[in-house]
């Protein structure tokens, strides 16, 4: 009897990963949300709120 081996698909691999390291980034945002807040609608923050869009949201061109 002949047992056909498996081949290990690397494009679902790369896409797992990828979509793991995405899920992570959103859980971390998640959590500071809330501290963001705070510091952006304080009248004496160091950081507005523009400053923090543009740190978190990519550069679109």
């Amino acid at each position: 009897m002949l047992i056909a081996m498996r081949r290990f698909k690397w494009r679902l691999f790369r896409r797992k990963g990828a979509s793991k390291k995405a899920t992570r980034d959103e859980k971390l945002l998640q959590k500071n949300v809330e501290e963001l807040k705070v510091e952006a609608l304080t009248k004496g923050g160091d950081v507005g709120i523009k400053a923090i869009a543009k740190e978190l949201l990519p550069d679109e061109e």
